[in-house]
């Protein structure tokens, strides 16, 4: 190993600790740099996060799939910081500590929600229609999952709300070439949804959402557009496409789904009755309270770290000194990739700054010093690489991709067992 450089631990593989790696390793080109994820497989927030039906927007892993090919650069998946391996240990045994751990939790509302009602966050929700493999959807009794239901509203108006309603709405045909999970699809019964009904505490002038989002929600085909809660002469890129948009799709026009638009309600209350969910909404403007129901209601009012609303404070184990944070741990749950990436740049060049200043000196051994306390079960890149060529084969007509939704199988994959399609899908199913 050479000392030339400081060791760098990263905990956590999206964008933003990718990228804070391929800065780094591209002024450093010695420099040993570790990759940690508690997933088996790499890339956070763009594999389980971004839409499934927005292919464009992944296309960034080929650049770090060209960084860890590259050298320098290890990826250790399968690990949890924390839990298999403490903070305080890997910051003994490397020069820099990089938290890019993300905000994972959905926000909850600010409300009285009742415990039973069918409410759900949409980051769980997107990250079962990505094929995430820890995550839960709402149950019945009997524990199976939870359809939608016919009548489906979204709380929120930010570019992920309007990712909800879109891979609803979306019929299997318009999602080609994308990787959703079909599975969940069929276990929500996402079909047999008539109306999406977004709800907006703000005005449509300040809805959170891109102008190009709202404008492929919009340009649906089948789909009927009814707004309410648009102050007249209320300019902006949202108001107008939605004013064009309600205008030229009449409900005769309306063949399969409504998608609804309800400005100005802040809503105040969800109640379970008979399992639906009871909405109450206050408008902003005039007071009045009114009560909608729905079969689900589905929240998109941002993420946390699942104890605050903030980006959370440094681990217990970690000093001060050579620990930076990256991403939306470090400035909330605001921003594209693109925004990641210069962040992590702004964060890169603060340890190449630090490192000339003295504030970090490099010394510690790195991965080798702790290789051996790891896990057996812990996944490498080429691991990753055998997940990744598995899923790409079991694609069928029309996806990508089909994602092993099972860590154990993932696991099994990654350390060089050979299945054919059925063997994997009957493994899955057992576990």
């Amino acid at each position: 190993m050479s000392a030339k450089f400081p060791t760098v631990a990263i905990v956590g593989s999206g964008p933003s600790g990718c990228y804070v790696a391929q800065f780094l390793q591209k002024k450093w080109s010695s420099a040993q740099i570790t990759i940690f994820e508690a997933l088996p497989v790499p890339y956070g927030l763009v594999r389980y996060g971004v839409a499934a039906d927005h292919q464009g927007s992944k296309t960034v892993i080929q650049q770090f799939e060209r960084m860890f090919e590259k050298g320098g650069v290890d990826f250790r998946g399968n690990v949890n910081v924390g839990r298999d391996i403490s903070y305080s240990k890997l910051a003994e045994s490397y020069d820099v500590v990089v938290l890019a751990t993300g905000l994972s939790h959905d926000a909850d509302l600010d409300i009285h929600v009742h415990p039973s009602a069918p409410v759900v966050g949409a980051g769980r929700l997107l990250k079962a229609l990505n094929g995430h493999p820890e995550v839960e959807l709402l149950k019945n009794a009997d524990g199976t999952t939870r359809e939608l239901g016919r009548h489906v509203a979204v709380i929120g108006s930010g570019n992920v709300a309007i990712d909800v309603i879109r891979m609803i709405a979306k019929t299997d045909r318009e999602l080609e070439g994308s990787d959703i999970s079909d599975e969940v699809r069929t276990k929500l019964n996402v079909e047999q949804v008539k109306s999406l009904t977004l709800v907006s505490r703000s005005s449509a002038v300040d809805a959170k959402c891109d102008g190009s989002m709202m404008a492929e929600l919009l340009s649906l085909p089948g789909v009927c557009v009814r707004v309410e809660g648009i102050v007249k002469g209320e300019g902006g890129a949202i108001p107008e496409l939605l004013t064009a948009a309600s205008n030229t799709r009449k409900t005769s026009n309306c063949s399969r789904l409504s998608v609804n638009f309800i400005f100005n309600a802040l809503p105040s209350g969800i109640d379970n009755v008979y399992g639906q969910a009871k909405l109450t909404t206050i408008n902003r403007i005039s007071c009045i309270s009114t009560v909608r129901m729905f079969d689900t209601v589905i929240t998109a009012i941002g993420f946390n770290n699942g104890t605050t609303k903030e980006a959370t404070v440094t681990p217990r184990g970690l000093g001060a000194d050579a620990i930076y944070q990256v991403g939306w741990l470090k400035r909330g749950p605001k921003g594209t990739v693109a925004e990641n990436r210069k962040d992590a740049k702004l964060v890169a060049e603060a340890i190449f700054s630090d490192f000339e200043s003295g504030v970090i000196k490099a010394g510690k051994p790195g991965l080798i010093s702790i290789e051996r306390e790891l896990s057996s079960d812990v996944v490498n890149y080429i691991g990753w690489r055998r997940i990744d060529e598995y899923e790409q084969n079991s694609a069928k007509s029309g996806r990508c991709r089909k994602k092993i939704n099972d860590i154990r199988t993932m696991l099994t994959i990654a350390h060089g067992a050979n299945f054919c399609v059925g063997e994997v899908n009957a493994l899955e199913v057992a576990n």
